[in-house]
């Protein structure tokens, strides 16, 4: 089954043309140029077929913002930007937000100048026109006035701006929580069921039932994870307004691309393990088979639709998912066995438990170490990426969250863990040890939960974003 997913998977993957960073190629006219004519249209052409996402390319000119018209040719590799009127002499700022192939959001500026252009001939009065007809084709000083921009319109323009600016900022949240949400979820489903059949065995199988009953509320968290993340997409694509954004056409656009895969894959797997966890692991095959599809999904909907080569980083991709699955999960799995334990007055006796989750989450931490470096080294087109845009930055915040999640857990492995398990069969409870372990699980737990978000923010973002 696991081969069948991962087929399909690549399968669809495999189903592009061009595997390039989807980014603009060039556009006319070029960035900084300064032109000698009007300028009619404003053509972007990118690497890659893109969704255009809210106004998709706006004009700011020297009298602030200019209304165009927007189309894409040639199969939504080129928009063109059509002003309503040529634009004359001036500076000019372009900026353009629209959505890869694969989803992720990418947006730019760049700017040219006109100079030279011809002033447009005026219309005079004749000599055969009567001052009174000369004054009243004369615009008064009022309706002058009114006809260019004061100082204060234009600043009354700005706070529509920054309500533009938090909109677009609110859409983006509520799309990457939903996406952080739907990872978490994957993560500790896949975690937890592994766990289960890892970790917990002899007496300590007595608490996998309620375990597993966590797998199927992560089933219930992943849909509604999904269900937020389309909504916000919807919302930016619509500008921001979420009001939009719920309209047929904002939803149709939020599904373009190989989004509507991604999020069927991933909303199939929620459903899988919603209704197919049973009490036992071997009888929750059919959820196993849920976390399998979600994956192959997040795996789809991440960089190894973009970046090359295509079997290399599509196996890192695999490799790291389940190997941050097994440690997030098991982790999480087993802080809540240890709450309940404590909750309910049993000794934790975690001894062998956490020494045999112990192996399993070094292992996984080296293959999560490995596989990482090989997609950052594919994604990241300059090293100086990662200190100089905002996916390298997040990275370098998720690298280092995880190396101290990895110094508690080598601390626990190494020196609380043989402590537990020397005196293992004890019924003691409540001694240091106990207490030392329920919080550094607690701290892992939560260190990881801003780890699945930045992982989320990377997913969802182009390098050059």
């Amino acid at each position: 089954m696991l081969i069948f997913v991962l087929a399909l998977a690549f399968a669809l993957v495999n189903g592009h043309t061009a595997w390039a960073h989807t980014d603009l190629d060039h556009s006319d006219p070029a960035d900084g140029v300064t032109v000698d004519h009007a300028v009619e249209e404003i053509v972007l052409t990118f690497t890659l077929p893109v969704t255009p996402l809210g106004e998709a390319v706006e004009i700011a000119g020297p009298d602030g913002p200019v209304e165009a018209a927007i189309e894409q040719t040639d199969d939504g590799i080129v928009i063109v930007a059509t002003p309503a009127e040529p634009l004359g002499d001036g500076a000019y700022t372009v900026a353009w937000t629209v959505a890869a192939e694969d989803g992720h959001p990418l947006d730019g500026t760049f700017s040219f100048d006109v100079a030279g252009v011809a002033p447009e001939p005026t219309h005079t009065a004749t000599a055969s026109a009567t001052p009174d007809a000369t004054a009243s084709a004369s615009p008064s000083s009022t309706e002058q006035q009114s006809a260019s921009p004061s100082p204060t319109a234009t600043m009354a323009m700005d706070p529509e701006s920054a309500g533009g600016a938090a909109s677009d900022l609110a859409a983006r949240i509520v799309a990457r929580g939903g996406a952080a949400i739907a990872l978490w979820s994957l993560l500790v489903a896949g975690g937890a069921l592994a766990f289960a059949g890892i970790a917990m065995r002899g007496r300590d199988s007595d608490d996998v039932p309620r375990l597993l009953a966590g797998v199927r509320w992560c089933g219930a968290l992943l849909l509604g994870g999904l269900a937020l993340r389309v909504i916000g997409r919807s919302a930016l694509i619509a500008g921001g307004s979420f009001a939009d954004g719920l309209q047929a056409d904002a939803f149709q656009d939020a599904l373009a691309g190989t989004f509507a895969w991604v999020l069927g894959l991933q909303a199939l797997g929620g459903l899988l393990m919603l209704v197919g966890t049973m009490r036992t692991v071997a009888g929750s095959w059919l959820a196993t088979v849920g976390v399998l599809v979600a994956g192959a999904g997040h795996v789809l909907g991440g960089h190894s639709n973009t970046a090359e080569p295509r079997w290399l980083v599509l196996t890192a991709d695999i490799a790291h998912l389940v190997a941050a699955a097994v440690w997030v999960g098991g982790v999480v799995s087993l802080a809540a066995v240890l709450r309940r334990r404590s909750r309910e007055g049993r000794p934790l006796d975690a001894g062998a438990m956490a020494s045999r989750f112990g192996v399993v989450a070094a292992a996984s931490f080296v293959v999560v170490g490995i596989a990482g470096v090989v997609l950052a080294w594919e994604i990241l087109e300059e090293l100086s990426d990662l200190w100089t845009s905002t996916w390298g930055i997040v990275l370098l915040v998720k690298v280092a969250l995880v190396a101290v999640v990895a110094v508690i857990g080598a601390y626990t492995h190494f020196r609380i863990v043989p402590r537990l398990a020397a005196r293992s069969g004890e019924g003691e409870h409540d001694a240091p040890e106990d207490a030392h372990l329920r919080g550094v699980v607690r701290w892992e737990s939560a260190l990881f939960v801003a780890v699945v978000v930045a992982t989320a923010v990377l997913v969802a973002s182009s390098v050059h974003a």
